[in-house]
């Protein structure tokens, strides 16, 4: 180490963190000071002396042709092009009708009881579908188990959820089958 490096060090071991934070605090406020005179000194002086502050001042400058624009000049367009109209089949309603309601013509309960009945008909498809390609089951043998399931959940029957799920059985079943099989399938 040099002789100018133990000099330093030693120098800076008699500032500690509150004297440094002190002085560092004063510079900054003075700093700040100094530009707040100088950027805002007329309205600093006007402010000490006690005389109002001129709002005028903040007006825009005077144009010559602003004499040619009036001041109602978009009222005067409003009338002559007319008011604005919504896009056909719209229509502006207040909160009070606004709303969103149940269905009249489907019972809530119902409507929910179909609605967790579904997933659980989906799963018993899917295991009497992996019996029959596991021991490569017939038509009959699919007819016989699905009396299982028809039996188990007859509030599907008459639903349109039935229709959906004689879409998946069409979809996922190893063999051909007619919809008067389908229709009997639920009975």
């Amino acid at each position: 180490m040099g002789r100018w490096d133990k000099k330093q060090n030693v120098m800076l071991k008699h500032f500690t963190w509150q004297q440094f934070l002190l002085a560092a605090s004063i510079l900054t406020f003075t700093w700040y000071a100094i530009l707040l005179l100088v950027i805002y000194r007329k309205k600093l002086f006007e402010l000490l002396s006690g005389r109002p502050l001129d709002e005028a001042q903040t007006e825009p400058l005077k144009r010559d042709w602003d004499e040619d624009f009036e001041e109602n000049a978009l009222e005067e367009e409003d009338e002559l092009m007319g008011k604005s109209a919504l896009p056909e089949g719209m229509s502006k309603l207040s909160m009070s009708q606004f709303g969103f309601a149940p269905r009249l013509d489907e019972d809530e309960d119902n409507r929910a009881r179909q609605q967790s009945v579904v997933p659980d008909v989906l799963e018993e498809l899917k295991s009497i579908f992996h019996i029959l390609e596991t021991q490569q089951g017939s038509k009959a043998d699919f007819i016989s188990l699905f009396s299982l399931v028809s039996a188990k959940y007859p509030e599907v029957k008459g639903t349109p959820n039935e229709e959906a799920l004689n879409d998946y059985i069409r979809e996922n079943v190893l063999f051909p089958i007619t919809d008067e099989e389908l229709g009997n399938l639920w009975n």
